[in-house]
């Protein structure tokens, strides 16, 4: 907590970086919410897990169809108003979901949390663009996905230990009351806070992101209209690149995530509650190289670190087959050495997040950051959404095993689409 302190507060703007960063946390915690509880819903509304596995998935659908709407709205009605209102719809959905008579209800719930989540990335990281320059951009990024990795690892504690206490109606009241109260800070801080100086000449231009009035008459909502949106958005190589390269950074991402628990247990022996810890364990690596990252990349050569951290977590999921020698060692040791490696192989995962959002920075323009990081997050829900059925599909004929060789070729593309990024500055 000491680094991500520091780390805010050498961004441009620390106040406007951290209500962004605690509204991610918020936006991650309430998009797992569900997964906790699957058991508890199968047994007490008698379906299928295909049936509740399709309760994440219609978010995650929802999640991707609005990216590049939300990302063009953000534009137009202020980033930091659709960014808080997009929380307050989710806790909304979730509210919906835990008062649910029934399965269609929670689909329908699931389905405007994730309408209403779709809003945050292009909102919340439009606007780390908009605030901060080339030199602090990627400590930003990467103290924003701090935020978020932190609300991803609470999720499973709160909701899933008061889902065992107390049942799951009241574990999802328990996230709606939480998240809540974290997004009323966030919006009384978005409230409170002083509108940033400009951070340099070319950003003085630039239209205010909270659809406010400054000296000068703002325009109206026809002539944001016009002014922003996908259409106006320079639409490079580099541009298309970093599309590709989002796609498959989620890809991998969620794969290694999906997994790590299925692959432990299958091919060590280890039990069910050792895997999770290795998954935690990868989760706290992820958050912890986010920062670092993040800070190196404002100092060194972007597309070199996005090579090396892809490179390494390719061999890193490579050598995860060695583990399988393992089995029969006492269940401590088997656990704390799970736990070691799945930390590292967090890390090197995570690294290439604020890399990659601070290339994305770097094509952005204020008027049309929203739409430009909802076409990326397209792309991120797209990978999101295919990597663990592809993986799946991929462990059903052949074993959990085959899928680790498999994320590390993911990573070797990852590291090439890196390098094409590097061809085309060139």
């Amino acid at each position: 907590m000491l680094s991500f302190a520091r780390r805010l507060r050498e961004v441009a703007h620390p106040r406007a970086i951290g209500s962004i960063t605690v509204g991610h946390g918020v936006n991650e915690f309430f998009s797992i919410v569900i997964p906790p509880i699957i058991p508890l819903l199968v047994a007490d509304f008698g379906i299928t897990y295909a049936q509740a596995g399709f309760l994440v998935t219609i978010f995650f659908v929802m999640y991707a169809l609005f990216q590049l709407p939300a990302g063009m709205l953000a534009d137009v009605v202020g980033k930091e108003r659709l960014l808080v209102g997009g929380l307050f719809g989710m806790a909304a959905g979730i509210l919906l979901a835990a008062l649910s008579p029934n399965y269609e209800t929670l689909l329908v719930a699931q389905a405007i949390a994730g309408i209403s989540g779709s809003a945050f990335h292009p909102a919340g990281m439009g606007l780390i663009s908009d605030y901060e320059t080339e030199s602090t951009e990627g400590k930003a990024m990467g103290v924003f996905g701090f935020g978020g990795a932190l609300g991803t690892m609470s999720a499973p504690v709160i909701v899933g230990g008061v889902a065992v206490i107390a049942g799951w109606r009241l574990a999802l009241l328990a996230g709606v009351l939480i998240g809540t109260a974290v997004s009323c800070l966030v919006l009384y801080l978005f409230l409170t806070a002083e509108d940033p100086e400009p951070v340099d000449e070319a950003a003085s231009s630039r239209p205010r992101t909270d659809g406010g009035s400054g000296e000068e008459r703002a325009p109206s909502a026809l002539e944001r209209l016009r002014s922003a949106g996908v259409f106006d958005i320079h639409i490079t190589r580099s541009v298309v690149v970093l599309f590709f390269l989002t796609v498959v950074l989620s890809m991998q991402h969620r794969a290694i995530q999906t997994y790590t628990t299925s692959y432990v247990t299958a091919e060590t022996g280890a039990s069910v509650a050792a895997g999770n810890v290795a998954f935690f364990a990868l989760l706290v690596g992820g958050s912890l190289a986010s920062l670092y990252a993040g800070d190196l990349a404002d100092r060194i050569d972007r597309v070199t670190l996005g090579i090396g951290a892809s490179l390494a977590t390719a061999a890193l999921v490579a050598a995860t087959l060695a583990t399988t020698v393992l089995e029969g060692l006492p269940i401590v040791a088997l656990t704390v050495i799970l736990s070691v490696w799945f930390a590292v192989i967090g890390a090197g995962m995570y690294a290439s997040y604020p890399v990659k959002n601070a290339m994305v920075s770097q094509q952005a323009e204020a008027g049309s950051s929203g739409s430009l990081f909802g076409i990326i997050q397209t792309g991120s829900a797209i990978g999101s959404a295919s990597g663990p059925a592809v993986f799946g599909i991929l462990s059903s004929r052949w074993g959990v095993i085959a899928a680790f060789p498999a994320i590390a070729g993911v990573s070797v593309v990852l590291a090439l689409s890196f390098a094409l990024l590097w061809l085309l500055d060139g």
